[in-house]
């Protein structure tokens, strides 16, 4: 197979998470990996530069987190209340009321300003009840980790939201005093064409990767690759957490990865994986596929350096070496010794 054709299909592997065994529809109708797989195939160029970004130094990972929905309009209100702190004793001040900002630009400020947004949201389009069956709201959380600048994070956002939801009125509220410094963002599900939002589990990656994108362009070295490509497998929190989070409540953090048989398995599929990416670029005659091979072999090292296969990685990188041996099968399997070939 050539370069790209193997990039396009561990790529995707890789970056997709695509299921080894299939995936079943909601009907019980099964589709097969192959047929999943050859459905989502990512382009060679989009795995080089999703491989670029993961393999960054000192590369800081983004956060988006669909944390709930308000299923009525009194549910909307109450989230409106609680991303503005409006009246409440909050971490940074009893009673603190931060401002809102919608879609024009306009800003919401007070209890006057935010009646007047369920106001508006309530009748803009369909009606929406005070109960509702259905999700009329989606509440967006995007995060950075401690340190970045809060002011790059809302910019970020900012333009994330008018790129992502054109067309739906949204709110969002930057929070910048419990360390990690994150936007809330809730999302209008209907929009005004009358189409509503039904985001899936690729749509959330997406959402990271162009988070990202925005960060980027602010000078801020921010990535959205996926848990299972880092060897991960993240433990979901519950809305409640997060929210205790927020205010400083949670007494006791849970882990953020799984244990034991779960993440060893996690960790074996990225080493497959990114062994496979590596010897793909190796094998192609352009110098700069290979010196970006070189990068991954060093990235694996680095991540992955507790297991067998990580550490026999870290020493070849060590090494200065011309190139990997194309399609070299101990990137992807411990029992046999990794070794570097010059050309």
């Amino acid at each position: 197979m050539s370069t790209d054709g193997m990039l396009e299909e561990w790529g995707t592997r890789l970056f997709h998470g695509m299921p080894a065994k299939g995936k079943q529809t909601s009907d019980g109708k099964l589709i097969g990996a192959t047929t999943l797989l050859a459905a989502s195939l990512m382009s060679a160029g989009s795995v080089r530069a999703q491989v670029r970004s993961a393999v960054r130094p000192h590369a800081k990972q983004v956060m988006v987190k669909i944390t709930g929905g308000g299923r009525g309009m009194k549910a909307v209100a109450a989230h409106f209340r609680y991303i503005s702190r409006l009246g409440r004793p909050e971490v940074g001040g009893k009673g603190q009321s931060l401002e809102l900002e919608n879609e024009d630009g306009d800003k919401i400020v007070g209890k006057e300003g935010i009646e007047g947004l369920q106001y508006d949201w309530q009748r803009a389009g369909s009606f929406i009840p005070d109960e509702s069956h259905r999700r009329e709201v989606f509440n967006i959380v995007l995060s950075m980790p401690e340190g970045t600048p809060a002011d790059q994070v809302r910019d970020a956002a900012r333009a994330f939201a008018k790129e992502t939801f054109e067309g739906h009125k949204y709110v969002f509220a930057l929070h910048d005093d419990t360390g990690a410094p994150h936007v809330h963002l809730a999302v209008r599900a209907e929009r005004m064409d009358g189409y509503r939002l039904n985001p899936r589990k690729a749509d959330l990656q997406r959402w990271r990767e162009r988070f990202a994108a925005r960060l980027q362009d602010r000078g801020i070295n921010a990535i959205a690759v996926r848990a299972s490509a880092r060897g991960l497998a993240p433990v979901p929190k519950q809305l409640w957490r997060l929210q205790a989070a927020d205010q400083g409540r949670e007494s006791k953090p849970r882990p953020n990865v799984r244990a034991a048989d779960s993440l060893k398995q996690a960790r074996g599929r990225a080493i497959e994986a990114w062994g496979h990416v590596a010897n793909a670029l190796a094998a192609s005659p352009e110098s700069q596929d290979q010196q970006l091979a070189l990068e991954v072999v060093r990235y694996v090292g680095q991540q992955f350096g507790t297991t067998e296969q990580g550490r026999a990685l870290q020493k070849l990188a060590k090494r200065d070496i011309g190139g990997i041996k194309p399609a070299d099968p101990t990137l992807n399997n411990p029992e046999r010794k990794i070794s570097a070939r010059g050309r």
